[in-house]
């Protein structure tokens, strides 16, 4: 399996919400979850966000044997049965409250919130040099019971271990 993912450039007329959901769908690759369900994988998509439209896109998509589905969330609203949450900025006020009641569920955690992987989240969308890359916290999805394939912590900026 080939993983392309080495810092998606971020110009003008280039949508960021399409590379956005480009990473998203790729991040799942490489991610084992505890149990191989066949169940569908969830993707949530927990407040406003002008990437939505590009993430409800991923659904119907196949990865690891499974079909994705995309569902929107507004604060408040449960998270169960998710795989992978993407959490708006516009949840940046409320984020503490939001990590806290999914840490050490199976749940992989993705934003571009500045602090995010600081405050427990798993991965972290970043901008360097007109570039897209990400930051991730191993620590946090080792806890959570999530696996992330070598080759993602390899391209990954900033690596938090423990």
């Amino acid at each position: 399996m080939v993983l392309i993912l080495h810092g998606a450039p971020v110009r003008a007329g280039v949508d960021e919400g399409e590379l956005v959901a480009a990473y998203l769908y790729n991040f799942s690759k490489f991610i084992q979850w505890p149990t191989r369900a066949e169940l569908p994988l969830r993707l949530c998509v927990y407040g406003r966000t002008e990437a939505a439209p590009a993430l409800e896109a991923l659904a119907g998509k196949r990865v690891q044997g499974r079909r994705v589905t995309v569902r929107r969330r507004i604060r408040g609203e449960a998270l169960e049965g998710c795989h992978i949450v993407y959490v708006a900025d516009s949840e940046r006020p409320f984020l503490a409250p939001l990590l806290h009641s999914l840490a050490g569920r199976p749940v992989l955690t993705v934003s571009e919130i500045p602090e995010f992987v600081a405050a427990g989240g798993m991965v972290r969308f970043v901008r360097i040099e007109r570039r897209l890359r990400f930051e991730i916290n191993a620590a946090s999805a080792r806890a959570a019971g999530l696996g992330i394939s070598s080759q993602l912590l390899r391209l990954a900026v900033d690596v938090v271990k423990e």
